[in-house]
């Protein structure tokens, strides 16, 4: 699927599972990026595109700036600074719907999200894991048991195809149903 149909698929989702109009906003940024994260094994990609050109250093400076004068959480905020490290890693060597695209991918991910952030677990469980279902539907299929090499796929429809445009645009219009239904 193409970024642009994860990221809306992602953000639907999330919008129909918060039930807070409050805490939505957030929620649908934090999916936003979530619903992308896991092609950041593909060097074209527009998540890869933004993190190699500023990602890197912005991510380092909020996570050391979260903790400024709280060591009290140290371990804590190590942990997590060596999860999404190992991740980024993993990410940027692997081939593209490997590692990322598996349930170790997803649990190594969410594991650094929730020790970092655990306010966020639920909008960044949704848009990762929409992704992974979005890319099971496609002809390639994803290798969900990493690093078992084999593909997952239902076959449906090839990247960029018209369940790709489908998918996409019925994601826009249930999204924007489900904020309109949450103002009224």
């Amino acid at each position: 699927m193409l970024g642009r149909t994860h990221l809306a698929i992602g953000l639907a989702a999330t919008a129909t599972a918060v039930t807070n109009i409050h805490a939505l906003p957030v929620s649908l940024a934090v999916a936003g990026v979530a619903s992308l994260i896991p092609d950041l094994d593909e060097r074209h990609s527009l998540i890869r595109r933004k993190i190699d050109t500023a990602g890197i250093p912005t991510g380092l400076i909020l996570l050391l700036a979260t903790d400024a004068g709280m060591y009290m959480y140290v371990y804590i905020r190590l942990l997590s600074a060596l999860l999404f490290a190992g991740f980024f890693v993993f990410a940027y060597l692997s081939p593209h719907r490997s590692f990322t695209h598996s349930f170790l991918g997803l649990l190594v991910f969410l594991s650094a999200i929730y020790t970092s952030f655990p306010q966020y677990i639920v909008p960044a469980s949704i848009g990762y894991a929409a992704h992974l279902l979005a890319d099971v539907c496609t002809n390639s299929g994803i290798e969900l048991l990493w690093p078992w090499r084999k593909r997952f796929g239902l076959h449906l429809g090839q990247t960029g195809g018209v369940l790709d445009v489908l998918a996409g645009s019925a994601a826009v219009v249930l999204l924007v149903l489900e904020i309109v239904k949450k103002m009224i």
